[in-house]
C-alpha cells in the first residue's frame, strides 16, 4: 500500500492518522492515543476514503484508548459505517489495543 495522505501530526515519530491506498482497498490507520483531535482527523480521512470509490475501507485502529475520550470511538465507528454504507463499500475494523477491542465489543461493533 502507498501512503498518500497524512494529516494532524503532533507526534514526533509520525502522524497518528494516515490514509493508505491499494487497488480496491483504502486503509485509515490510527496510531498513538485516541484523543478527540485524532478521532476528528480519522473521521475526515474516512470521508476522503469513501470518496475514492474503493471496494473496501479498513479502519485500522492501532491506537490506545484515552479514557477521557471514550465517547469518541463509537462516534468514529458510526460515521465510518454510515459513510461506507452510503458509498456502497465494505467496512472492516481492526484493533490491536485490548481496551479498544473491549470498547468496540461493548458497543456491539467488534
Amino acid at each position: 500500500m502507498a501512503v498518500i495522505e497524512s494529516e494532524y501530526s503532533s507526534a514526533i515519530d509520525g502522524p497518528p492518522v494516515r490514509l493508505e491506498i491499494a487497488p480496491g482497498i483504502v486503509r485509515v490507520v490510527v496510531t498513538g492515543t485516541l484523543t478527540a483531535e485524532v478521532v476528528a482527523t480519522a473521521r475526515e480521512l474516512i470521508l476522503d476514503a469513501c470518496e475514492l470509490n474503493a471496494k473496501a475501507v479498513v479502519l485500522d485502529i492501532q491506537a490506545a484508548l484515552d479514557p477521557t475520550h471514550r465517547e469518541a470511538l463509537p462516534h468514529l465507528v458510526d460515521v465510518a459505517e454510515r459513510r461506507c454504507w452510503a458509498a456502497r463499500c465494505r467496512l472492516d475494523i481492526t484493533a490491536s489495543d485490548p481496551a479498544v477491542e473491549e470498547a468496540l465489543a461493548t458497543g456491539g461493533i467488534y
